[in-house]
């Protein structure tokens, strides 16, 4: 439970209130949605496109609101009104000096790909030693990462949280709000290039998360990153390398895929097995959360044991298995050239003698004068692949380059994953290995849906509950819309 004087929170918002605020007040919960409201609540009026939050501080106040942050006061409410210039700078603000007032270990995580993955190992492997509070899905931008701060409980031992970006000055902001103890950069790769224009600019405002960290804190970098060497450069605290780099701090050897694709390798000659994960990736990710979690006091043999229960979250590389003898990798959270190519060679992994190979591929967006580059040389690597795909189902404007380059000869391409859907209902085969993964707005989760309904599916983990949040769940549907277009990735 948070508690907070009012006094203190008003002078830290930089606002000004329209009355007295009594030193005995004090702030027990803070909250923009109005039904969650109760006493002693602090509610902040955000500004959405659609919904002002001005228009249920009266509501607040019935339910037991002390006093609201608002950016105009509102006539005939006598709760003290603290009016700031940007509400959403206040819910900053209000994060900040929470997460500070509790002196704990954070761990922030950001990169191109794989970032919400990593997070969820370290918080897994944490779990056993510390009470830990983790960031829920989707919580990563200016809005969702203070909320996940105010959060935080007295009773928490640490925090893991996920910085995301659009543009520049955004994890920078983030950071400065957080205060990450530990952070770690992915991967550079071309999430968001069509506002960065280039890779070099991504790595750039991806180092932007040493901004709020001192000198004491520890930063986790892909030795083997092109930009390695710019984001070190930066680094103001200590470095732990990784990958499978000779001169990286922790060394990636002998990665093996198990029949199934599983995952097994070794981290610094530690060996380590991941039965519950697809795909030779999982290995930096789980370099990296054995790096910050060794730091944070976790001995190897409970690192180890840890690695060997964790289940990939949603739509991020789960494996299910349809009735009719088919396997089915879904991945259809999000995509990139990079995480496509991961995929891509995860598929050709599990192909086995006699089994058809499907990949169902969207378009990636965010792109922009990339785009066709990027999907065409998707396209190469699939004409590439060692044991190849059998057959290959694009979606969506870009996507058309991949077949065009793929030299797969059984290419069909839709221009929306209806199309895609009705189609793959009647063609899919029996014992087929299928790939289905695209940008979230293409919605190529309907292709999964379909096929489990019509095939029935086993083996898929269940979501856990701690993880599977959204940050619109229960929201109003016009302030539903606003969040959603705060997201950031």
């Amino acid at each position: 439970m948070i508690t907070i004087p009012l006094f203190e929170a008003s002078v830290a918002v930089g606002g000004r209130s329209n009355q007295q605020i009594s030193p005995m007040d004090y702030i027990y919960h803070i909250t923009q949605r109005s039904q969650e409201v109760k006493e002693g609540t602090l509610f902040v009026a955000l500004c959405g496109s659609r919904v002002d939050g001005h228009d249920f501080v009266r509501e607040a106040e019935q339910k037991g609101a002390v006093a609201a942050v608002v950016e105009k006061k509102i006539s005939t409410v006598k709760i003290p009104q603290i009016i700031v210039p940007s509400t959403v700078e206040a819910l900053g603000n209000l994060g900040k000096i929470w997460r500070c007032r509790l002196n704990i270990p954070l761990v922030a995580v950001t990169g191109s790909v794989g970032k919400t993955t990593t997070k969820e190992l370290i918080s897994h492997i944490l779990t056993i030693k510390f009470n830990t509070h983790k960031g829920r899905k989707n919580y990563n931008n200016q809005l969702g990462v203070p909320i996940e701060l105010l959060r935080l409980e007295k009773s928490h031992q640490c925090s893991v949280v996920e910085l995301g970006m659009r543009g520049p000055n955004q994890i920078n902001y983030l950071s400065k709000i957080a205060r990450p103890s530990f952070s770690a950069i992915t991967n550079i790769g071309m999430s968001h290039i069509e506002t960065l224009k280039t890779r070099e600019n991504i790595a750039i405002a991806k180092s932007e998360i040493l901004e709020g960290m001192d000198y004491s804190g520890v930063i986790v970098l892909n030795r083997d990153d092109d930009f390695f060497d710019l984001i070190n450069k930066k680094v103001h605290c200590k470095v732990i390398s990784f990958g499978e780099n000779k001169d990286a701090d922790i060394r990636i050897s002998d990665i093996q895929l198990s029949e199934k694709a599983h995952p097994s390798f070794r981290l610094n000659g530690l060996p380590i097995s991941m039965p519950y994960v697809v795909g030779k990736h999982h290995a930096f990710n789980a370099a990296i959360a054995y790096a910050i979690t060794m730091k944070m006091g976790i001995n190897q043999e409970d690192i180890v044991k840890q690695l060997a229960t964790f289940r990939t979250p949603e739509k991020r590389g789960v494996v299910s298995y349809l009735k009719n003898g088919a396997v089915l990798l879904d991945s259809t959270y999000n995509a990139a050239p990079d995480s496509i190519k991961a995929s891509l060679y995860t598929i050709s992994e599990l192909t086995q003698r006699g089994k058809r190979t499907v990949a169902v591929i969207g378009e990636m967006l965010e792109l922009g004068a990339y785009s066709e580059e990027a999907h065409s040389h998707i396209g190469k690597v699939i004409a590439e692949l060692k044991d190849g795909i059998d057959v290959l189902i694009t979606v969506g404007e870009y996507a058309k380059f991949i077949g065009e380059n793929s030299n797969i000869s059984d290419w069909e391409h839709f221009e929306n994953s209806t199309l895609a859907t009705n189609y793959l209902k009647e063609e899919v085969k029996n014992n087929d290995i299928i790939l289905v993964q695209g940008s979230n707005s293409v919605s190529l989760n309907a292709v999964v849906n379909a096929l489990e309904d019509k095939f029935g599916a086993h083996g898929k983990p269940q979501p856990q509950n701690n993880t599977q949040y959204n940050i619109c769940d229960n929201a109003p549907k016009r302030q539903i819309v606003h969040i959603r277009d705060q997201y950031q990735g």
